[in-house]
């Protein structure tokens, strides 16, 4: 099974002053100990290193010496997969932000969708399942409710 993580759910795990940090990491932890692969895209990772490095969230920041060493991370698992956005995955997020009415707020996730299900991913682990429920074939999963 491959489950898509969100990039929320990846700073609750690498951030330990966080509330969420402890359940999204055990949650995490059982997800891949039960066999579960993760999925991720380029624009995950690198939202994440720019997340994690912003002194206006957290004191301290994560340097970037760390934080990129965090994605790569990510980059060398055997069980995490980085998907690649492609032309289908783009026609998609542009059908699917004029069929549902969605603002430019919404471009990320959209195309994060879009992407998930042209590679046949119809899950994904995320704080903000709200974002996520107007796409057909995909389903949202919170760390913080799965208890």
């Amino acid at each position: 099974m491959k489950r898509a993580v969100d990039t929320n759910v990846l700073v609750y795990v690498h951030i330990a002053s966080m509330a969420e940090h402890a359940h999204a990491k055990r949650f995490v932890e059982a997800e891949l100990a039960r066999g579960v692969s993760l999925v991720v895209t380029p624009s995950i990772l690198h939202e994440l290193v720019h997340v994690i490095t912003d002194a206006r969230r957290f004191e301290p920041p994560v340097s970037m010496s760390e934080a990129t060493s965090i994605a790569r991370g990510y980059l060398n698992r055997t069980n995490v997969e980085c998907l690649s956005t492609d032309e289908r995955a783009l026609a998609l997020a542009l059908d699917l932000l004029e069929r549902h009415a969605l603002g430019r707020k919404r471009i990320f996730d959209t195309l994060l969708a879009a992407t998930l299900i042209t590679h046949g991913i119809h899950e994904i682990i995320t704080g903000n399942g709200r974002h996520f429920d107007v796409f057909e074939g995909l389903r949202a999963v919170d760390p913080l409710e799965e208890r």
